[in-house]
């Protein structure tokens, strides 16, 4: 009786492990947990592991969790360019779950776009009207008309550039004193996301043209950075380092950190997400198995790989 009850819990707990649903336009049903998603395709923890599932092989996603679902058709009209239509989705995504981060940088994101298309229209407009006056008093004169690139306007703008290899987008260049700069971004880290998305896979111009925008205005995105915490002595490092983790909906958070610690003065912040340590992948491992992974460290340094959020200040024309 005994092992019946403990396999039914079994299943019970499976079942409500894995309870998202894509169905593939083949009609096929896979089930399982999304546990990031990209421009062309998802991550799908299954029982047989992480699966990516390309978008053009999937017909819908059935979210377990009713305020996925009206993110899912938020993202779809923030993709056709109604940001208003939008807005109203990420917005009843929140309104059924206040706490849900990525739709509240979602709900921000959309009207940061209506803003841009209405600066857009009205510089259009200014133009116009100048080029009127321009051709008006100056008939018999060429004016030059300087178009500046796009990597030029972010570079201007939030002061860093970017390169991409495989789909994977690097910090090439932090301009000293810029709004990058003054947030901590150092060259060789990484642009994870823009507003909540996460942006590999993605086109250049495309990530370009979302970290561009009107001048004082803010820009959300989540870098990537490996930080090294060195290692004096192998007796507790967890506690020697000063920093606490917990899990967390989004994954494994540095939820306190002790000032003058080893873990704050390597750079670690209250608010990181670590993703792996020692290239050990957190995400599926219990929380025993991270403080081991922590006490026992192979080399005279563990190195923390992180996510952070950060908000940059736009400045520019």
């Amino acid at each position: 009786m005994k092992k019946i009850i403990l396999i039914l819990m079994l299943v019970f707990v499976s079942a409500s492990l894995y309870a998202d649903t894509v169905i593939l336009k083949n009609r096929t049903k896979v089930k399982g947990l999304v546990v990031d998603e990209y421009v062309d395709r998802i991550a799908l923890s299954t029982i047989d592991g992480e699966k990516h599932i390309l978008r053009k092989d999937i017909d819908k996603i059935e979210y377990d969790a009713p305020e996925q679902n009206f993110m899912q058709l938020g993202r779809a009209y923030d993709e056709k360019g109604w940001y208003d239509k939008a807005a109203f989705y990420y917005k009843k995504a929140m309104d059924i779950n206040p706490d849900y981060k990525e739709a509240m940088d979602a709900y921000v994101a959309s009207h940061a776009k209506m803003w841009r298309e209405e600066e857009k229209r009205t510089k259009k407009d200014i133009e116009l009207h100048n080029m009127a006056i321009e051709w008006r008093t100056r008939k018999n004169k060429k004016i030059a008309n300087v178009v500046k690139s796009k990597e030029s306007l972010v570079k201007e703008s939030v002061g860093l550039s970017l390169v991409e290899h495989d789909g994977v987008f690097r910090i090439n260049e932090v301009i000293p004193g810029s709004s990058a700069s003054q947030a901590g971004i150092k060259k060789g880290d990484f642009l994870i996301g823009i507003w909540g998305r996460l942006v590999r896979y993605s086109k250049l111009e495309d990530v370009l043209s979302e970290l561009i925008g009107p001048k004082y205005s803010e820009v959300k995105i989540l870098v990537g950075k490996d930080i090294p915490v060195p290692v004096e002595t192998r007796v507790n490092m967890y506690k020697e380092s000063g920093v606490s983790l917990s899990f967390e909906y989004e994954g494994l958070v540095v939820k306190d950190i002790i000032s003058g610690k080893k873990g704050e003065l390597a750079g670690l912040k209250k608010g990181d997400f670590v993703i792996a340590i020692d290239n050990n992948i957190t995400r599926y491992l219990p929380m025993d198995s991270v403080i081991a992974l922590m006490n026992n460290p192979k080399n005279n340094r563990i190195v923390f790989t992180v996510r952070r959020n950060i908000n940059l200040r736009r400045e520019g024309e």
